[in-house]
């Protein structure tokens, strides 16, 4: 039967539990033999030349007794007593029935020093309330000369503490007693039955007649089955008997049963609950996510998802919002960059009436003052006719930094010329950032600004510089002249008005994204310095948007 044998196995833990407090009190009258102070306290006499003595080691005794006292909250108290009618007593006060310890100290002195456990006694204390104990006595001999006994100890242990600190709370077991080998109670909830014989005669019968083995029996009383189990305890003559009602195990059972259906209930309650609140908190959330992700397969770019939760789902709604409104931003730099692709390309066509008819022309025109022996011109016109054919370049709108210098460079040979001799540019690119991929005609427009105002009205030496060089994962393009230069407001202006720079800046953005950056920088000398930045890239596809738009 189960809850025997639950039964069974509780009692061995009480029994292990009250085997180590006795133990544990055994061994504090062990050390006591062993003490120095408590041997020198003994060997003393009680007398006024050695009054000092005695008072220097009662306190030291005192210590070490209220040590245990206090960190054993079982213990009553302890007495200390020498042949010289030397007394320490420290705990609770108490009335002893002296008949009661004289017996058993003369017990103990029967035993030689060996551990002597007494029946349970009352003790008073001084508001005259009774406490029951039971104590242990042992004669304290000289370890020199262990036949020469010095004094007694005896440690008085409440039952009823100790009750409270082995019993634990075991729902099977109804009755727990703890009888001494002549039948006594010495520890019971209940505190009146301690220190009384067991009621039951027969079950002690039985605990005799196995000699103190662990037994199990059953009887029955008032129409109750009981079952007893017994548990000797270790290495004393103590037995715990337990008592298990039968009809208490059905009722708990039965109770038990109720529970569990009671618990289904709820259970199942609860799970229908929960499936109405993943479906709210998830489900839904996921339907939802679903039925945007339709819109916009239709094309309505509005669509959104409210996130309420940062969980996985409202994580995966936030970036759903994030994909759609990058996905709108696409469309519409698309779209303008369209528009002005084809602003542009409707000016190039105006201005130019028929590019490669006018590109054609001029190669002739170029041959023809060849053939003259007009060199100068010869080069001028090869000038012009290389800007077209870059300007061209095949309707695309992305080139290396090469062509574009090299444009640049045939824009500043025929400024050069126009100018006279009061111009003079210089052009450096590091080799490794000749194949870097830009915007078409991007540094032209810097050129213009600096001849038609950083010059104007200057009649010193002008120059140009221009540098491009590749730092980091960027490439720098540097824009210097020697002109008048602008101040941070002016150029804040020109940038967000409708000059060359601002569709400079506007281009930029559009087809690198906000890593593209154009600004001035400050130089020590007269002048502009302006600097473009832009993400190093050496293929078209790796410029997202402007491949996209072409």
């Amino acid at each position: 039967m189960q809850a025997i044998n639950n039964t069974k196995g509780h009692l061995e833990k009480i029994n292990e539990n009250l085997s180590a407090v006795l133990k544990d009190i055994e061994n504090i009258s062990s050390y006591m033999i062993y003490s120095e102070d408590i041997r020198a306290y003994l060997k003393t006499p009680k007398n006024l030349s050695n009054w000092n003595r005695l008072t220097d080691l009662e306190d030291r005794i005192n210590g070490f007794a209220i040590f245990h006292l206090t960190s054993k909250f079982y213990l009553h108290s302890i007495s200390l007593m020498s042949n010289y009618y030397n007394q320490i007593h420290i705990g609770i006060y108490y009335d002893a029935n002296e008949q009661n310890e004289k017996l058993s100290m003369e017990k103990a002195k029967e035993r030689m020093g060996k551990v002597y456990w007494s029946d349970v006694y009352t003790v008073k204390d001084q508001w005259k309330r009774e406490n029951k104990v039971m104590s242990l006595f042992r004669v304290i001999n000289d370890i020199n000369n262990v036949s020469l006994p010095l004094g007694m100890v005896v440690i008085r242990v409440d039952l009823k503490k100790i009750y409270d600190y082995i019993e634990t709370d075991f729902r099977d077991l109804e009755k727990m007693f703890v009888i001494s080998r002549n039948g006594t109670v010495v520890m019971h909830a209940n505190s009146t039955y301690i220190g009384r014989v067991f009621p039951d005669q027969k079950i002690l019968q039985e605990i005799r007649k196995h000699d103190h083995e662990p037994i199990t029996l059953s009887y029955q009383k008032q129409h109750t089955t009981y079952h007893v189990v017994t548990q000797p305890v270790d290495g004393t003559d103590l037995v715990i008997i337990g008592f298990v009602n039968e009809a208490s195990i059905a009722e708990g059972i039965t109770g038990m049963q109720k529970s569990i259906r009671f618990m289904m209930i709820v259970l199942t309650l609860l799970g229908f609950m929960a499936m109405l609140g993943f479906y709210h908190f998830n489900i839904k959330r996921i339907q939802d996510l679903i039925k945007q992700t339709h819109q916009v397969e239709k094309g309505d770019l509005t669509a959104s998802v409210t996130v309420k939760h940062k969980d996985e789902i409202g994580l995966l709604g936030i970036r759903f919002n994030k994909m759609v409104t990058r996905l709108r931003n696409l469309i519409e730099n698309e779209y303008q960059m369209e528009i002005k692709n084809r602003e542009s390309e409707l000016k190039l066509l105006q201005s130019q009436i028929n590019p490669h008819f006018l590109y054609n022309t001029l190669d002739m025109i170029r041959w023809t003052a060849r053939l003259e022996q007009a060199m100068e011109t010869s080069k001028l016109i090869e000038q012009l006719s290389k800007m077209f054919r870059i300007s061209l370049n095949r309707g695309k709108i992305l080139i290396t930094i090469q062509d574009e210098l090299s444009y640049s460079q045939s824009y500043l040979e025929l400024q050069k010329r126009r100018l006279g001799n009061t111009l003079e540019f210089y052009i450096f690119c590091d080799h490794e950032a000749l194949q870097a991929i830009v915007l078409k005609q991007m540094i032209q427009p810097l050129i213009e600004n600096s001849i038609n105002h950083g010059f104007e009205n200057m009649r010193a030496l002008k120059k140009i510089y221009i540098r491009c060089f590749k730092e980091n994962s960027y490439l720098i393009i540097d824009v210097m002249d020697n002109g008048k230069g602008f101040s941070n407001e002016q150029f804040e202006m020109v940038t967000k008005k409708g000059y060359a720079l601002k569709n400079i800046h506007d281009r930029l953005k559009i087809a690198f994204g906000n890593e593209a950056q154009i600004e001035i920088k400050q130089k020590a000398d007269p002048g502009a310095w302006v600097r473009i930045t832009l993400p190093f890239k050496e293929k078209e596809d790796d410029v997202e948007v402007i491949h996209k738009c072409r």
